[in-house]
């Protein structure tokens, strides 16, 4: 109703100046007719005979000039109103186009740090392998060196030292491993939610008790993804960790579950990325926070800032390379002084939930 009523306005106002153009023509036609014929002579005395003609000139004069002045009123109020939508329109167009260079420059920035991510990860997935063959030779030879001692003796005590260390390098070997993807796990259907609680049952007993862990789902419904759970058992563990360390044993941890719909404008700023919901994981904590250099470093391999001998720098790097295996993506957001928050994004299942919802 309200659009049919401004049409109906700007028709009136478009036209008005041509009617009042030939509304006083035709009164000026009028007057000049009964002035010619005598009639309206007769009432305001003798005229001269070309009065009538005068009058119906300016009367005509008139009638187009008070046409066009209300017509150049309307048309300086149209190119105000065409100079503020095109001045709209420009401010727009400038705030999408920093917003496609700002997005440019994270994809820039996201596929570099892939491909350096990509290429760390080959070369350390080649040396382990080299490296697990040389301890696989290690171990061996000191298991038929301890089968020739006493057991009673110390060389074999110390045989069996070297055993636990080879176990050990074994152990980071496997790691190096899974963070150059050159494993490979067995994915199933799992439900988030009990994949969080199952982590963080297996955290209690060692987070100090002046941390607090705080967890909220805000789905009304279950969400499922492909995976694997002692994968993402060991993401949770890792980011708890190290969250943990950041806030010197003290302070709040909080793990929210939600759900990211398939044209969120967060998906935006990642090159590939499936087009459907995604569950995403926010794990914040109330630590000491990163700078913008340490950021861009996290996900490296060997990059730690804990102090020498309390951190291999793998925790992070398996962390990414666990989620990129499940298809899925990781942000970072962190401030010195203010904390930090890890975003899991996991790509949801959606026959499932479909299944659950009988359709």
């Amino acid at each position: 109703m309200i659009k049919h009523e401004d049409n109906r306005t700007k028709l009136l106002h478009r036209w008005l100046p041509y009617w009042i153009g030939m509304g006083g023509t035709l009164i000026s036609i009028i007057v000049w007719y009964n002035l010619v014929n005598k009639s309206l002579a007769n009432l305001i005395g003798s005229l001269e005979e070309s009065l009538p003609w005068v009058v119906l000139i300016l009367g005509i004069l008139l009638a187009i000039l008070l046409g066009l002045a209300i017509r150049l009123v309307q048309l300086a109020r149209q190119s105000e109103e065409s100079y503020e939508l095109v001045n709209e329109d420009f401010k727009k167009e400038i705030v999408e186009r920093i917003e496609a260079e700002k997005t440019k420059q994270k994809l820039e920035k996201a596929l570099l740090q892939g491909q350096k991510l990509q290429a760390i990860g080959t070369l350390a997935g080649g040396i382990a392998h080299d490296f697990n063959n040389i301890l696989y030779a290690v171990t061996g030879y000191v298991e038929m060196a301890r089968e020739d001692v006493a057991k009673d003796s110390v060389i074999y005590k110390n045989l069996g030292n070297v055993l636990e260390a080879s176990k050990r390098g074994q152990e980071l070997i496997s790691r190096i491993l899974a963070f150059s993807r050159r494993q490979h796990h067995e994915f199933n259907t799992i439900c988030v939610q009990n994949t969080i609680e199952g982590a963080l049952s297996l955290l209690k007993p060692t987070i100090p008790a002046s941390v607090v862990i705080n967890y909220k789902s805000l789905l009304d419904t279950k969400c499922y993804i492909m995976g694997n759970q002692t994968q993402l058992h060991q993401v949770m563990v890792n980011i708890i960790n190290n969250a943990v360390d950041a806030m010197d044993s003290e302070g709040t941890v909080v793990i929210k579950l939600s759900l990211v719909s398939a044209s969120d404008n967060l998906l935006k700023q990642f090159l590939k990325i499936e087009p459907v919901n995604y569950c995403r994981i926010d794990i914040s904590d109330t630590g000491h926070g990163m700078d913008q250099t340490t950021i861009e470093r996290i996900f490296e391999p060997f990059f730690t800032t804990k102090e020498v001998g309390k951190g291999t720098g793998l925790g992070l790097a398996t962390v990414h390379s666990i989620i990129k295996e499940h298809r899925g993506e990781i942000l970072v957001e962190s401030k010195l002084g203010h904390g930090t928050m890890f975003t899991l994004l996991l790509p949801e299942q959606e026959y499932i939930v479909n299944a659950e919802k009988g359709e």
